[in-house]
């Protein structure tokens, strides 16, 4: 049969669509475009805003609307949370939550096989007994690949609804993290991304496992030589952790450090468990152990009782430090999470504000440590050619473009000669080949 995704939300929901995929076309399927006929539309939703919530909504009904025969398949956040407004949008024939994704052939053949028009519910709500659901991603059609080692959050930070979403910190075991890195391996990725949704908590559930034992299953490979982490929390950010970042040969100096405010009484609102004096704190540490490495950062604007000042604290915070990047995000009320009940939301407007006046000092930001890498040599994991050039990435996630030459550059990670930047990216010259 033909089947077609449609992936919203995180990198973690990429992968997990990405290992959906790969099940249907080991089982002899085939995968079509979206905008394509299909026998079976899948639809991996997000909930972390109510805009998350209407993409998802939007999608299953174009989905529904293009072919009104095929069988509708919800998977993913917002049909964890919301399963039984997901069950009853129009042509929805199965609503799959965050878990036994592993099932999804099985699910999708039986709809097709039996050809009725009976919904389906097969949404399992999440518990402390919940294991990590080992899904295998090995072709991912990019030069960097995704792994997925820990889903689950248990910090309940107070405007966030995905710990109801995803449910308890699983672990994938460092057997699996090693093996899966060695299949990839096989395929020529030369970087890896380690993701989570809580990515700190690897290991929480495991006794005596620990997120620096993950990145050292990367070690000893013949094509891995970058390691990239996705999100990290300050508050869980020790010397010797960054210590083992530091040595460990590589890990990418790019570390997404989450804040959310630079404002200590919203922090507290936020139920963030740290301060901006402690953020700060790992930044330099950080600073230390990898002169030049890149911090960035998530900012949430107009979270309820944020008052003009506080918005101000966090301009001028977000400045002080240098951040590299900053991804903004106008507070989205989301039911179920103390900060929806919390008094003086504030006005869709000012949000929206704040938030285009955050994003304006995040491109400054982020020109400003482009442009320090000027008069550099930089190590670049070339990706894709485009417009006439040949772009990749730095270790710190900085954007570069190149003349194409004639040796064959898309994924291979070569020295390049940092010249200046513009609107696209920094640009630069080829060393030594």
């Amino acid at each position: 049969m033909k089947v077609s995704f449609c992936t919203l939300g995180c990198k973690v929901n990429q992968y997990d669509t990405d290992a959906m995929r790969e099940l249907f076309i080991n089982a002899g399927h085939k995968v079509v475009d979206f905008d394509d006929i299909a026998d079976v539309y899948i639809i991996n939703t997000c909930t972390v805003t109510a805009t998350g919530d209407k993409k998802s909504r939007q999608m299953a009904s174009r989905a529904h609307t293009l072919c009104p025969d095929a069988k509708l398949i919800i998977t993913g956040c917002y049909a964890q949370t919301s399963p039984e407004e997901a069950l009853s949008l129009p042509g929805v024939s199965l609503v799959l939550g965050t878990s036994e994704r592993s099932r999804i052939v099985e699910l999708a053949e039986k709809l097709v096989s039996e050809g009725d028009e009976q919904k389906r519910f097969a949404v399992t709500p999440h518990g402390p007994k919940d294991e990590f659901e080992s899904l295998s991603v090995t072709k991912e059609g990019r030069t960097r690949a995704y792994l997925k080692i820990e889903d689950g959050c248990d910090r309940y930070c107070a405007y966030c609804i995905i710990p109801y979403a995803r449910g308890p910190v699983r672990s994938r075991p460092l057997y699996d993290v090693r093996r899966q890195l060695e299949l990839l391996d096989g395929e020529g990725y030369r970087e890896v991304v380690l993701t989570g949704i809580h990515l700190m908590s690897y290991g929480k559930d495991i006794k005596g496992v620990t997120l620096s034992q993950a990145i050292a299953q990367a070690e000893g490979l013949k094509n891995i030589v970058r390691v990239r982490l996705g999100s990290l929390e300050p508050q869980l950010l020790s010397d010797e952790f960054i210590r083992t970042l530091s040595e460990s040969g590589l890990v990418c100096r790019q570390f997404h450090l989450s804040l959310q405010s630079g404002s200590e009484s919203v922090l507290k609102r936020m139920n963030r468990r740290y301060s901006p004096a402690l953020y700060a704190d790992c930044v330099y540490r950080l600073r230390q152990a990898m002169p030049l490495c890149a911090i960035t950062t998530d900012v949430i604007a107009g979270f309820p009782g944020e008052t003009e000042d506080e918005f101000e604290e966090t301009m001028s915070f977000v400045k002080e430090l240098k951040l590299a990047k900053i991804h903004v995000f106008p507070y989205s009320r989301r039911k179920g999470t103390p900060a929806y009940s919390m008094a003086e939301q504030i006005p869709s407007a000012i949000k929206h504000e704040r938030a285009k006046r955050l994003i304006a000092v995040s491109k400054q930001l982020e020109d400003e440590f482009a442009s320090s890498l000027i008069g550099t040599v930089q190590s670049v994991l070339f990706e894709e050619e485009k417009n006439g050039l040949i772009w990749g990435h730095t270790d710190t996630y900085v954007k570069v473009g190149v003349k194409p030459n004639e040796k064959e550059l898309v994924n291979a990670i070569v020295p390049v000669d940092i010249t200046g930047i513009n609107r696209f990216g920094a640009m630069g010259v080829i060393k030594g080949i």
